[in-house]
């Protein structure tokens, strides 16, 4: 095979037909999603010191378990679509962001759970801002490849 050097697809010598090149916006990705992490960890952890997140407990199990669920339709997604369909090829485009928004959700998900969350405490302000930028980082990775897929 002969790939292109814009990454969108490999050519076939024996058959000359060209997969489906639509862009991939990796780069876009990543950066709109560390943008909106940090936005959405600095508000969420300017309201959890104001007391204005009395929940934060509550809040660190929903992002827990969404993720959760976004690990198993990943996974589902990936184990029953076609190798060539559009879902893997946007999967495929969207892997690192996905993993990492969902990988870093649980892990300051389950940190968030196992730690008591006091308002006083630097070290719960650090969680809190984890857990919501993690959380924002994974939904914008999902909104990316759901569009991805709908184009």
């Amino acid at each position: 095979m002969i790939c292109n050097y814009d990454g969108c697809g490999c050519e076939r010598p024996e058959r000359h037909e060209k997969r489906d090149c639509s862009p991939c916006m990796r780069g876009i990705m990543i950066l709109v999603g560390i943008i909106g992490g940090l936005i959405f960890a600095a508000i969420a952890v300017t309201q959890f010191i104001s007391s204005i997140l009395a929940w934060a407990g509550f809040t660190a199990w929903v992002a827990l378990v969404t993720a959760l669920v976004y690990l198993l339709v990943l996974l589902v997604i990936a184990l029953t679509s076609e190798t060539a369909g559009k879902a893997v090829r946007c999967i495929r485009c969207y892997l690192g962001g996905l993993i990492f928004g969902i990988f870093g959700t649980i892990f300051a998900g389950f940190l968030g759970i196992v730690s008591e969350f006091a308002l006083i405490s630097f070290f719960s302000a650090i969680i809190v801002g984890l857990i919501a930028f993690f959380f924002a980082y994974m939904i914008i990775s999902v909104l990316f490849l759901i569009r991805c897929v709908l184009d």
